[in-house]
């Protein structure tokens, strides 16, 4: 149990290390320096003590820190024009988390069914969108995971991913569909391209909102800004969240001309939404992120991570299975013992994350170099050597 352990709620299982300080890519604890693997869980895709991004978050308070959304501040109004011009939405909302995000796209969505008479709400097996009572509603709906709350929004159909032929019952009473393209909590499963297709095709056709869920997978963390790009479609709506706000919190609905006024006013809100110093610190990390050079070099050091990951299943076949993701989002699935890894890893400075089970889920900041990566690799085969 950690220090404070007994004061909390027993929600969350804690790593047994005292944190003293972050700097990169590294985290650093009373007993010694890790290199994290996981990046805040994707939020820290800058790394830890980003020195613009603190100028940033300096500066703004150096103003204010929050105002009522009745005024609009200056660092809000500067990150949603960015967004506007830099992707496909025509306006934005703000929210302090992914969840939230994800909740308020339900919320417009089910408005949208109800004028136009559609009920249903599509997702898919191994989702994940959250732990509220709405967005839990379309996570991984089965009875194995107890976070899932099948009784939080009524008339939500669950497909199979990547089964094209589950898409035919995207109908007329379908009022909105979410998506990862790259789910993350699910075990890092990446939609096929003709399967994406189909789903806008079947979207478009019956007049469903396609809702795309970037929280983990966007602000470059495939290689792109979102992952949607990569599969040449555009989606009705998306949520982003984790690393926009720097390592604040933060979250973004965006929506598309056709039904960014379908929520009006006074129909939602955040009271702290939009956060001055959050936005402050989301528009220099976004900055940073969408550039060219930038994504290029993520896609890069994903191909090399998956290149070396590949060279050790060759070694350890019977150790190591699917390897899948994009980018800087990469989930290796570990055959024998997977419960030991973590430790493994912990023992020799490297803190990783585990996801559904057996699945070694890589979410390291973006600007890890090539001896930070080196040195994952090297460790990594001791891990297996071990296992």
């Amino acid at each position: 149990m950690t220090g404070y352990e007994k004061y909390f709620m027993p929600v969350y299982k804690r790593i047994q290390k005292d944190v003293v300080k972050a700097d990169g890519c590294f985290i650093y604890t009373k007993d010694g320096k890790y290199l994290d693997m996981f990046g805040g869980l994707g939020v820290n895709a800058l790394g830890y003590n980003v020195s613009k991004v603190n100028e940033a978050v300096i500066s703004q308070l150096g103003e204010f820190s929050h105002i009522s959304n009745y005024f609009e501040a200056g660092s809000s109004g500067k990150l949603a024009e960015y967004i506007v011009k830099h992707t496909f939405a025509e306006k934005v909302f703000f929210t302090n988390s992914g969840t939230e995000a994800i909740e308020a796209g339900m919320k417009l969505i089910r408005k949208y069914g109800k004028i136009h008479g559609k009920r249903n709400i599509i997702t898919f097996t191994k989702a994940f969108h959250g732990r509220t009572l709405a967005s839990a509603s379309v996570t991984a709906p089965d009875s194995s995971h107890s976070y899932n709350f099948p009784g939080g929004v009524p008339n939500i159909i669950t497909l199979e991913f990547n089964n094209i032929k589950e898409l035919d019952k995207i109908d007329g009473d379908t009022a909105g569909v979410f998506i990862e393209f790259v789910q993350g909590q699910g075990g890092i499963n990446v939609a096929d391209a003709e399967f994406v297709r189909k789903l806008r095709e079947r979207a478009a056709d019956h007049k469903a909102v396609l809702m795309a869920d970037e929280i983990q997978s966007g602000m470059g963390r495939t290689g792109r800004l979102f992952s949607f790009e990569h599969f040449g479609v555009i989606p009705d709506l998306a949520v982003t969240a984790k690393a926009i706000g720097g390592g604040l919190p933060l979250g973004v609905l965006l929506a598309g001309k056709k039904h960014c006024d379908i929520l009006s006013y006074g129909e939602h809100g955040s009271t702290f939404g939009g956060n001055p110093v959050a936005c402050a610190a989301g528009l220099e990390t976004i900055r940073t992120i969408n550039r060219r050079t930038f994504l290029d070099n993520v896609r890069k050091k994903g191909d090399y991570i998956v290149a070396e990951a590949v060279k050790l299943r060759e070694k350890h076949p019977e150790l190591i299975g699917r390897i899948s993701g994009m980018g800087l989002m990469i989930g290796i699935e570990i055959l024998k013992r997977p419960e030991r890894v973590f430790h493994l890893f912990e023992e020799r400075k490297i803190f990783v994350n585990m996801t559904q089970g057996n699945i070694l889920r890589l979410l390291p900041p973006l600007i890890i170099n090539e001896e930070e990566i080196g040195l994952f690799i090297s460790t990594f085969s001791k891990v297996l050597e071990n296992i």
